[in-house]
């Protein structure tokens, strides 16, 4: 099981942790992770459902705290996420784990591609500048 390896299972969690605090989506690097380590796509859901609880928490404590939350889109959001959410649980509860677990590689690999194109993009507008350090105000 995935915890045969409690470094690289900690290192996961870290990352998702990091990521889920900052608003990027840690839950992705969880999966990932559980995916690759052979737990099953409705074990990994919920491990990460769980996972999130209190990550998702701090936050958005730190969040709200930092003045960040605007309450006018985040409510529609939220009501539209809770909609999805019911959906959500009929599909994966009426769909076989390996049927999840395809739709899930090929979201991931969708966004991969999204991403890489766009980087992509962003190097042949920009260059290789993109890698070097910017000059310093004043400096020019």
């Amino acid at each position: 099981m995935f915890m045969e390896n409690i470094f690289f299972a900690t290192l996961a969690a870290f990352c998702a942790g990091g990521l889920g605090a900052m608003g990027l989506g840690g839950g992705g690097v969880l999966l990932l992770w559980l995916a690759l380590s052979g737990v099953e796509q409705l074990t990994a859901q919920g491990i990460n459902l769980l996972f999130f609880l209190p990550v998702g928490a701090v936050g958005v404590w730190a969040h709200w705290k930092n003045r960040l939350v605007e309450l006018s889109a985040a409510l529609p959001m939220t009501a539209g996420g809770l909609l999805g959410l019911g959906a959500g649980i009929l599909l994966a509860g009426n769909l076989p784990g390996r049927t999840l677990a395809r739709l899930f590689g090929l979201l991931t690999a969708a966004i991969a591609l999204r991403e890489g194109r766009g980087a992509v993009l962003l190097f042949r507008r920009e260059g290789f500048s993109l890698l070097r350090k910017a000059p310093e105000r004043g400096s020019a």
